[in-house]
């Protein structure tokens, strides 16, 4: 009888202990599904923090095209205007020359009686009909020497009007020019402003993978104590037991001992021993925590995530599915999350790193290996924007 209760003690003090273990690790396991949430969150909003990243890039790289336009446009502008001036000065030295030559011709008419033998040869046509012939021949190189100054003066009003219409463009061109600089600067600030809302969201990133690893490391902790307290649990009611079973071998063996005094017959037998003995349980095997301005020439190379083996994933984090327009630099020359213009490629993010990728040398992604190809290796024009 006493036997008996010691395994029901021995069985109630193993559950007490099973369900004093269980209570601990469901509260971890929410703390963790908490923390993986968080990660997930943060995640996400990364991955939306990238492609605001992309659509803030492609407008800077439109607005510098429109830049870029209204440049050529303002030199074409200024050489029209050079050459409208140049026109206007060859037309004001023909008009200048014409009126010398006017001039001159009057200054021989008063010298030599020009018009005296104009008049000599009036009347010395034989007929009306030539009189009239000669005087309207007379009449028409004077109207002719008239008409080609009137005609050049006209020329020249013309071009200094179509001059002043030039000036009047290049004028507008150039404030078009500031309006358009000044939404670039507006769209590389908001450029920063994303780069920061990256940086800060991978730093909470990395704080979650810190505490992920804390709370890991404190479950093991927590595991291996529970585990030595039950094993020290599990002993000690395996001692009970075997005290309890001794005692009542003891009893036993006192009542067989009486009855063979009584029947002298029996043979003393040893009773059954039973033992249940739980196996403690494994631990789950411990997951191992993974732990403006300035401008140069480089050389420059190209890749693409469509290369057999190449990721979508960026040494920052970025996704190059939603952000094309990346670089892999060397931290060492260019910080990763710089802002760059490429020569020939446009505004891009220094967001990857490569083996490859060392020193005096950049690699441009583009979406397609047939891009890569056409880009080749060339030297460009690097400027650092920020």
């Amino acid at each position: 009888m006493e036997f008996v209760k010691a395994k029901k003690a021995l069985v109630m003090l193993a559950v007490l202990l099973s369900a004093n273990l269980a209570l601990p690790l469901v509260a971890q396991a929410e703390s963790l599904d908490s923390l993986n949430e968080k990660e997930q969150v943060a995640k996400r909003q990364g991955e939306e923090i990238s492609v605001e990243v992309q659509v803030a890039l492609n407008d800077v790289n439109e607005k510098y095209q429109e830049v870029e336009k209204i440049k050529q446009e303002i030199d074409q502008n200024k050489q029209t205007i050079d050459k409208s001036k140049q026109e206007i000065k060859e037309t004001e030295a023909t008009i200048e020359k014409r009126k010398e030559a006017v001039a001159q011709r009057l200054k021989e008419v008063q010298i030599n009686g020009s018009n005296e033998r104009n008049l000599q040869a009036l009347l010395d046509a034989e007929t009306v009909a030539e009189f009239i012939n000669r005087a309207y021949a007379v009449r028409v190189l004077h109207q002719a020497e008239k008409d080609k100054i009137a005609n050049l003066d006209s020329q020249r009003q013309k071009l200094v009007d179509l001059n002043q219409k030039l000036e009047d463009t290049q004028t507008s061109l150039k404030d078009n020019q500031v309006s358009l600089e000044v939404e670039a600067d507006s769209l590389n600030e908001k450029v920063d402003y994303l780069k920061q809302k990256l940086t800060d969201n991978q730093v909470t990133l990395s704080e979650i993978a810190k505490n992920k690893e804390a709370e890991k490391t404190r479950i093991a902790t927590e595991n291996a104590k529970k585990e030595a307290a039950e094993k020290q649990a599990k002993e000690e009611a395996q001692k009970q037991a075997e005290k309890a079973k001794e005692e009542a071998q003891k009893a036993k063996e006192k009542e067989e001992a009486q009855k063979l005094a009584a029947e002298n017959a029996e043979k003393e037998t040893e009773p059954a021993k039973e033992q249940s003995k739980e196996k403690p349980k494994e631990d789950t095997p411990k997951e191992e925590v993974p732990t403006s301005g300035a401008t140069r020439m480089m050389e420059s190379t190209a890749y693409s995530y469509s290369e057999p083996g190449s990721g979508h994933i960026t040494a920052s984090g970025l996704d190059l599915y939603d952000n094309p327009q990346a670089i892999a630099v060397d931290p060492s020359v260019i910080p990763l999350n710089s802002i760059v213009n490429v020569e020939g490629y446009g505004v891009a993010i220094a967001a990857d790193t490569g083996g490859a990728i060392k020193g005096n040398i950049i690699d441009v992604h583009f979406a397609t290996v047939a891009e890569c190809v056409a880009w080749g290796r060339r030297q460009v024009k690097v400027t650092v924007m920020s």
